[in-house]
Parts: C-alpha cells; structure tokens; sequence
C-alpha cells in the first residue's frame, strides 16, 4: 500500500526540474547529459488482459530520466503484480514522442529489465500511449502495451493496459522541448524589421 501511495505522491514532489531553465540550443546539443531536463513518469495502475484475480493481474511502475529533445530515457522500477509476495522489477527504458497535435502526444516505448522473484528472468517492454499535456510541465496519459518475461525454464507474454502521468518540460508540436531554447536579447531603440 505504501508503494502505491508513493507512486501518487512521489512525481509531484521529487521530479522538479533542475533549476531555471538552460540556455542550452537543443537544435545544437540534443544530446547533452549535463543540460538535458530531468523528467518522471508514473503508471499508479495498469490492467492485464485475461483470466485471474486482480492483485495478479495489476502493474504499477515508476520512472525517473532525462528528456533529449522527442527522447526521453530512463530508468523505472515497479510491481508486476499486486500480490503480498510481490514481483518487483528494474528497467531500462526509452521513449519517443512520435507525433504531437497541440497538447496531445503519441509516444512508443521500448524497454528492457529484470523481474526479481524469479533467477535469471528477463523483461522486456514495448508500449504505445497518447499523452495530454495539462500545465506547462504536468501531463496524463494512457497507455497500452506488451510485457515478455522469460528465464531458463518459464516465458509468458502480458498486455496491459493503464493510465500515467508525466512531469517535465513540455513539447512543441514538432517535439522539441519549451524552456531550453537560447534567449534572444531585447534591441533598444527602433522597432521593426531589418
């Protein structure tokens, strides 16, 4: 229970972006781990399809990364169920904005990790979701996707769905990211074009 209250909790308050934002170009330097903004993603509830209970059936995950311009990657940690002997798992995970419409998004992502209550067991993602940005660095989401866990003896294969939330600098239609543009400086004098 603690985990699920951690998971509403949590991206509002620790996922705050670094400071003001950069003068950093991003046409420039997409890929500068040092300017890039940090980012959070949370999954509070996600469904399985098929037969069973629900605590078997459930997913949440949490995700902290830095965004590099339609690319966000980072690292998520969550349950694969909500059983008392719960399965937690690490990912590895990379995001990219596919395509935008004003405040909407289409985002695909892939992903790979490690499921824990069993050895040697693999996880691997791939999701698709249409994202909503709400306030300038606050969004929701929902999302579908495919979830294989195999080891040495087991393979399963889920799809889930379930809905999430985002916290970090928002996007322009083309999906480059507001806030980190150079600032141009004001002319004094004169108006007009040159």
């Amino acid at each position: 229970m603690r985990l699920l209250l951690l998971l509403f909790l949590f991206p509002a308050y620790v996922f705050a972006q670094s400071g003001s934002p950069s003068d950093v170009d991003t046409t420039k330097s997409p890929f500068s781990f040092k300017n890039a903004p940090w980012y959070g993603r949370s999954m509070p509830f996600g469904i399985y399809t098929g037969a069973g209970k629900l605590a078997d059936r459930a997913v949440q995950s949490i995700e902290i990364g830095k965004t590099f311009n339609v690319i966000d990657v980072g690292v998520a940690a969550g349950r694969s169920t909500f059983r008392p002997d719960t399965t937690f798992f690490v990912e590895g995970r990379v995001t990219m904005d596919v395509g935008n419409y004003g405040p909407f998004a289409s985002e695909m992502t892939i992903g790979a990790g490690k499921l824990f209550s069993k050895p040697g067991s693999l996880m691997l993602e791939l999701s698709y979701s249409i994202f909503a940005q709400i306030t300038r660095k606050f969004g929701f989401g929902l999302i579908t996707g495919y979830y294989d866990f195999s080891n040495e003896f087991t393979d399963s294969a889920k799809t889930y769905y379930g809905v999430y939330l985002r916290y970090g600098l928002e996007r322009t239609d083309t999906g480059g990211l507001l806030g980190l543009a150079r600032p141009h400086p004001r002319l004094r004098g004169r108006h007009g074009h040159r």
